[in-house]
């Protein structure tokens, strides 16, 4: 009677444990949650340089080379589409864009505002081949 509730108890414990899959998932749950903790340090560390605008640079892109003033002639393309601006006006104001940081050769940060409203949003942009710039908004950064 012993040896069957002994044995009884053996299968029991020897049953409890986990099998490889099960291991094997587990350890894989964990790297995929230690490799989301580093993506979402990486996001703030990102987000943050963003907001302190630590991004900014005045090396200009080879574009702007015959350019005197490049973020005014920016600013000018950018003055010419504001239907870019992902906010509304209120209180009767006008949407426009107040100024622009470089982070590289393709994308810039555009800030806007009415008066009353403001915002920031990363642009791409590159040149067509009239000359003419092209923009397409990446990313708004601030609601």
């Amino acid at each position: 009677m012993k040896n069957i509730i002994f044995f009884g108890l053996w299968i029991f414990l020897i049953s409890c444990g986990r099998s490889s899959e099960e291991v094997s998932l587990s350890e894989k749950v964990d790297s995929l949650k230690i490799e989301i903790v580093a993506l979402q340090q990486a996001n703030d560390t990102l987000s943050d340089h963003l907001m302190k605008k630590a991004f900014v640079a005045r090396n200009y892109p080879e574009y702007f080379d015959s350019i005197a003033q490049p973020e005014k002639f920016l600013i000018d393309r950018l003055q010419e589409h504001p239907e870019l601006i992902p906010k509304d006006a209120v209180l009767g104001g006008t949407m426009r864009f107040t100024s622009i940081y470089f982070i590289n050769d393709e994308l810039i940060v555009a800030e806007y505002e009415d008066g009353h409203v403001m915002g920031k949003s990363i642009f791409g942009y590159r040149p067509d081949r009239k000359g003419n710039l092209r923009f397409e908004m990446i990313a708004r950064l601030q609601e």
